[in-house]
């Protein structure tokens, strides 16, 4: 049976707009959500936004 991989979910950092990979949080052994990282990488940033949304956010 192929494996056919999830798509990680991304977030986007409002204030330096990096992008960076959810984290997965395990609910089951076969359901998990992703959720932003505590701070951003580049900047320090702790508010994201989902990539989805992106476009329609609004400082």
């Amino acid at each position: 049976m192929a494996h056919s991989p999830e798509k990680v979910e991304e977030f986007v950092c409002t204030n330096c707009h990096v992008t960076h990979a959810g984290t997965p949080v395990h609910e089951s052994p076969a359901n998990h959500n992703f959720e932003a990282p505590e701070s951003c990488g580049a900047c320090g940033e702790t508010e994201f936004i989902r990539t989805e949304n992106w476009v329609h956010f609004h400082e």
